[in-house]
């Protein structure tokens, strides 16, 4: 966090100022020349030095007053509306107080994060990831397999060592199951016969769901201590997975990775739960727009009085020809010479599994678990990645409505987990928010950046949020968690220690 990122937002202010003052001055003289001639007003020196020398340096000083006040107001109400209480709050036959008090509530509702798993190039934990991130390292390097459109080979974050062979057989098992299905869902033609030749399943399908299978198994092994609720036939809880795949898998990919998740839970010895307790849903979900849905699961499940967990799990991989060929057609793809501020193609896969504030508490659990608020979500007007000046104030916004969810002053916030990174403007949006906003913290001991190191994609906001509620049970002090992956979506969570769960 380098105030000399960026070197031109000083240089641009002073523009911005300037030609307003010559705006003003040459309004105030035309005005007062016009009624000076008009009147055949004769003029002295003291006129000059009052009207054309003091009355626009006045006129200035009003306007920037003005400005500055409609600037705090709309902040105020944006982010007001962005809050989560205003996606949570709903008119009905209650008494006003009632209304307000229930609507009070659910703005600052909190979730247990009752475990955290993830795996990417640079960590095979919330914890590494939080150390690779504040040191920087390991850095992406070129790829050994992979090439751009010239031949070059190119930068990439690949996790090394992923079970590939054992996917492709798991997946290839299962392709003809999923295009019977689809053939009698209308999706797959009904002359295509079973016995057809099908293609092998994608490469980068077989990455991603390859990364995924670990975290995912150790998310269900962390459940262990609550087996006996799910086993219990009196109690009604439920395990709710949801699984965001990458909006730009083809229909057949996003059907495989349904099928082979489907057939992981349906192993009652993989998790110890029975397959009647899983309710699955997959859907094409980005990083932040996954905690979004989530955030509304919750708070339905809360208003509806359940005492469900529900399992967030994403994973993607940009590591195979179809998928650096998509980057390069979209002019995306990182590229020293051409396009250094491009994204660097990684792959990642992370599960967290969330529970209501009265979730009891594992048996042999040493310390409670770490307590999530709402999340704060807004999107940009335009795409990081569009050429031009770098606004913040969407960023700054979401921020403020994340610390009102969470009821935390500016001065609480102990450390800032994000997913931007240095060669992006995404580190200038970053930069832009926390030197205005968090003036009080040291970036090279408070703000860890994991993008850099792990990439971005659509596991981006589930790690941001996991490696954020890791720094909080170290320093037991509340950190803030901020989504910056996305090219358009922004998101900002507090995570808070178990002792410092209420405010």
């Amino acid at each position: 966090m380098r105030r000399s990122d960026d070197p031109s937002l000083p240089m641009k202010n002073l523009i911005r100022g300037a030609a307003l003052l010559v705006a003003v001055c040459c309004a105030v003289w035309l005005a007062v020349l016009w009624r000076w001639r008009a009147t055949g007003h004769d003029m002295t020196a003291e006129d000059f030095v009052i009207y054309l020398l003091l009355l626009p340096l006045v006129v200035f000083g009003f306007v920037l007053a003005l400005r500055w006040a409609w600037r705090g107001a709309v902040a105020q109400q944006a982010a007001a509306a962005a809050s989560p209480a205003a996606a949570g709050a709903s008119p009905g036959a209650a008494a006003p107080g009632q209304a307000v008090a229930a609507e009070e509530a659910q703005r600052h509702a909190t979730a247990q994060l009752l475990c955290a798993h993830l795996l990417c190039a640079c960590a095979d934990s919330p914890q590494a990831l939080l150390a690779a991130g504040q040191s920087g390292q390991p850095l992406p390097g070129l790829d050994a397999s992979l090439q751009n459109a010239e031949g070059l080979p190119v930068m990439s974050a690949r996790i090394p060592d992923l079970p590939v062979d054992a996917m492709r057989a798991a997946l290839t098992s299962l392709q003809r199951s999923v295009r019977r299905a689809g053939r009698d869902a209308g999706a797959v033609p009904l002359t295509l016969d079973d016995d057809a030749p099908m293609e092998p399943p994608a490469e980068h399908l077989q990455r991603a769901l390859a990364a995924l299978q670990a975290p995912l198994m150790q998310a269900l092994q962390s459940l262990q201590p609550w087996h006996e609720r799910f086993a219990d036939p009196t109690n009604i809880s439920l395990l709710r997975v949801l699984l965001a795949c990458p909006a730009w898998w083809s229909e057949g990919d996003s059907a495989l990775a349904e099928a082979w998740l489907r057939q992981l839970l349906a192993d009652e010895g993989s998790s110890g739960i029975a397959p009647a307790r899983f309710v699955i849903d997959c859907q094409a979900l980005g990083s932040v727009e996954l905690w979004a849905e989530a955030d509304r699961r919750l708070h339905s499940l809360n208003r509806d009085k359940r005492r469900d967990l529900l399992l967030l799990a994403a994973c993607h991989s940009d590591l195979s020809d179809d998928a650096i060929a998509m980057l390069e057609s979209q002019r995306r793809l990182f590229s020293p010479g051409q396009h250094p501020k491009g994204l660097i193609p990684s792959e990642a896969a992370a599960v967290l599994v969330l529970a209501p504030p009265d979730w009891p508490a594992a048996p042999d659990a040493a310390t409670p678990p770490v307590q999530l608020h709402r999340p704060a979500v807004m999107k940009r007007d335009k795409s990081i990645e569009a050429a031009g000046s770098v606004s913040s104030q969407v960023l700054a916004e979401v921020l403020a409505a994340a610390l009102g969810a969470a009821q935390l002053q500016v001065a609480e916030v102990a450390a800032v987990v994000c997913d931007a990174d240095q060669h992006t403007p995404r580190g200038t949006e970053l930069f832009g928010t926390t030197l205005k906003v968090l003036p009080h913290l040291d970036p090279a001991e408070h703000l860890c950046m994991t993008g850099g190191v792990a990439g971005h994609g659509e596991a981006g906001a589930l790690m941001v949020v996991a490696t954020a509620a890791v720094r909080a049970l170290a320093d037991q002090k509340p950190c803030l968690g901020l989504a910056l992956g996305d090219s358009h979506w922004r998101l900002a969570l507090l995570a808070r220690p178990p002792q410092a769960s209420t405010p």
